[in-house]
């Protein structure tokens, strides 16, 4: 089962703070790791954090994209969202053979 993410977190803006927040809480576990305290906690909240910044980056840099593809005909700006690939729920992964 695949739990849907608030529509808020996929804004790009939204997920570019989340983002910066990871890295600060990241940066933070890792020069504590690398200053010499050797503890586990480091490692796992300091490499996480830093992973969890790498997928908000990847869906804000997803976000950007969609929302601001140029309509090179015209020159202009529009919202153009690619209907295959707007949404992915539950069902579709389960249909893809994921669950």
């Amino acid at each position: 089962m695949v739990l849907p993410l608030p529509g808020f977190l996929l804004h790009p803006f939204t997920a570019v703070g989340i983002a910066v927040v990871h890295i600060y809480l990241g940066v933070g576990h890792l020069s504590q790791l690398f200053a010499g305290d050797l503890q586990w906690t480091h490692v796992w909240k300091g490499f996480g954090a830093l992973i969890g910044a790498y997928v908000f980056a990847a869906l804000a840099t997803r976000g950007f994209v969609r929302r601001t593809r140029v309509d090179r005909r015209s020159g202009s700006e529009k919202l153009q969202l690619d209907p295959q690939r707007a949404h992915v729920g539950a069902a579709d992964v389960a249909d893809a053979g994921g669950l």
